[in-house]
């Protein structure tokens, strides 16, 4: 198998896995809000978490939909939008002065960021290939 078949597939598994996370995480926060996170299961909090928890579902599930369906030039895109978010995360912690919170988002941004560009130049490289074979 090529390596660049090898890291597509890894690009492809870790965003099925981090979509997993995100539904996951946020299954528990609608179901168990307490247990999730102290203090979210009394209003105004709980709705806050419900709207959070519903749109990361949904995030998660796209991720997990572009991945099954191999669909890897969309999966890319949300990908580098799911860095932006953790961009968003990790300076959100760093301004209300919790730095070590910021470790993880970063992490994750760039995982998103690696997966996304090999994502990215797989689907082009594949839509390349399709045009030559095409033109032939």
């Amino acid at each position: 198998m090529p390596s660049h078949m090898r890291f597509d597939r890894v690009a492809l598994g870790y965003a099925i896995l981090r979509g997993a996370m995100l539904v996951l995480f946020s299954a528990f926060l609608v179901v168990a809000p307490e247990r999730a996170m102290a203090g979210s299961s009394a209003e105004p909090a709980r709705s806050l978490g419900l709207i959070v928890a519903s749109r990361t579902i949904l995030l998660g599930l796209v991720l997990i939909a572009l991945a099954l369906g191999r669909k890897r030039e969309g999966l890319g895109w949300v990908l580098l939008a799911d860095a932006a978010l953790q961009i968003f995360d990790t300076g959100m912690a760093l301004a209300t002065g919790k730095g070590a919170l910021g470790i993880l988002p970063l992490a994750l941004c760039a995982l998103d960021v690696g997966a996304a560009v090999l994502l990215l130049r797989g689907a082009r490289g594949s839509r390349e290939m399709t045009v030559q074979s095409s033109s032939s």
